[in-house]
């Protein structure tokens, strides 16, 4: 490098993330990997554009960038000083001119906070603890360059997290590692967005100075955690609320749902943030099939669609009528009511006799009892599930393995994750379970409305 600094990038995915020359470009995987040092280093190749060279910093939490500023001493400070980082500012004002802000960003709408601003160096540490990607995309607008200076947005992570879903969405899913994909703007111009994958074999430093460290990730005692943080796997995610989950078991093919079963729908409210209503019903063993899903996303994870209850009502409708299915009743999020139980506008118009449904009743609101009763439906006993969902019910299925626990509370998942299809579903297993006698007789009468006649085993009790 062409200017004096006390710090190099480590050979390997450091040195390729350092000099990276696409626009987007996120590092990381593996705990150990050398993401601070990647980032810090990333900013310190612009800093020969003096006054031009802006940077921003961001952790989610600000007590989580004590590390970060304390490093940044480390790498700084013996070149230029102390005396250029304003600790009241949480800023290195540098001689040349290069400006590098600390900052966080706990809130979506704090995001807002840096309107007006310019910056030429954009970085987001620790990027999956953001829920949705809303304050790393809002930040785009603010990557400008008055003077000349080259922009470059950059972000590091580890896999899991409340934004886990949207962040491999954006750089893991749809490019090889390392390879980056061509994103084309809404104008026509085309710029590279790149995932530079780290391991702790590569942080050759930390390896050699703490060859045990190692084996201290295991002690976390959680195999599948200790997995994905050694390994960076994206596929693995560190600290699942729902360690159960088993596509082999829990994801059946699709199927029409049946009419001589009782169905019911349960929904999970939201605008900005996605909806989602699901129909399930019981198999001939009583166990609970989700038959079919009706998800509110705009394409981006954890993003809705925006659509008005009246609008979501239709969908229902037209899903029923069409299926020819005949759904009694449902439980809606009881988000949904004001104080008092009384329906808020959002149920009057999602809903009731006039539409000649039977009004939504208000779903339990008992998280923790709700999450156990899940666990208990999907353990796995010999093979076999007390839940299983329809392949097509594809939100359900990308949504519930890859859900966070709540780090301040380890039974609650992470609400701030893209939870909406599980609490669907948590909702939806708390309607009473009908017996197989009360099962036989509503298909009995069924039968009678639909053929006039039912069977001779139907009438001696026997089964479906």
């Amino acid at each position: 490098m062409s200017h004096a600094i006390s710090w190099q990038p480590q050979e390997g995915p450091q040195t390729a993330f350092v000099i990276c020359p696409a626009l987007e470009c996120m590092y990381g995987g593996a705990v150990g990997g050398g993401k601070t040092d990647g980032l810090l280093g990333d900013y310190i190749r612009g800093m020969e554009y003096g006054p031009a060279w802006r940077g921003v910093y961001f952790r989610r939490y600000f007590p989580d960038m004590d590390d970060v500023i304390h490093r940044s001493m480390e790498i700084f400070g013996p070149v230029y000083g102390d005396k250029c980082y304003s600790k009241s500012k949480y800023t290195w004002n540098f001689p040349n001119g290069a400006v590098l802000q600390f900052r966080a960003c706990e809130k979506d709408m704090d995001i807002y906070k840096f309107q007006g601003q310019q910056y030429t160096w954009i970085g987001f540490d620790e990027l999956t603890q953001w829920a949705t990607p809303f304050p790393y995309t809002y930040m785009f607008t603010r990557l400008r360059s008055a003077k000349g200076a080259p922009v470059r947005m950059r972000c590091a992570t580890n896999p899991g997290g409340p934004g886990h879903s949207w962040v491999k969405a954006r750089f893991i899913d749809p490019m090889p590692p390392g390879q980056g994909l061509h994103v084309e703007t809404e104008s026509g111009n085309r710029f590279w967005r790149v995932f530079i994958p780290s391991k702790l074999e590569d942080n050759k430093i930390l390896m050699e100075k703490d060859p045990n460290y190692s084996d201290r990730i295991y002690e976390v005692g959680d195999p599948m955690l200790a997995k994905a943080l050694r390994e960076g796997d994206w596929n693995i995610v560190a600290g699942a609320a729902i360690p159960e989950w088993d596509p082999n078991v829990h994801v059946i093919d699709p199927a029409p749902i049946p009419h001589d079963r009782p169905i019911w729908r349960s929904m999970d409210w939201g605008f900005d943030t996605p909806y989602a209503c699901g129909w399930l019903f019981p198999d001939n063993e009583g166990n609970i099939i989700l038959g079919h899903e009706l998800y509110g996303w705009s394409g981006q994870p954890n993003v809705g669609t925006r659509e008005l209850p009246s609008q979501v009502r239709r969908k229902i409708e037209t899903f029923e009528s069409t299926s020819e299915i005949y759904v009694p009743v449902g439980l809606l999020d009881p988000q949904c009511w004001e104080q008092g139980g009384l329906p808020s506008q959002i149920a009057k118009e999602l809903g009731g006799r006039a539409l000649g449904w039977k009004p939504w009743p208000k779903g339990k609101d008992s998280r923790i009892q709700q999450k156990q009763m899940l666990h208990e439906f999907l353990a796995v006993v010999n093979g076999k599930s007390r839940l299983r969902i329809m392949r097509h019910c594809r939100h359900t299925i990308r949504t519930l393995p890859i859900l966070p626990r709540d780090k301040n509370n380890i039974e609650d998942v992470d609400t701030n994750a893209e939870d909406h299809a599980y609490d669907m579903l948590r909702g939806g297993l708390t309607k009473k379970m009908p017996t197989r006698d009360q099962l036989r007789k509503r298909a009995m009468r069924r039968r009678l409305m639909n053929t006039g006649y039912v069977t001779a085993d139907e009438l001696r009790g026997g089964g479906f």
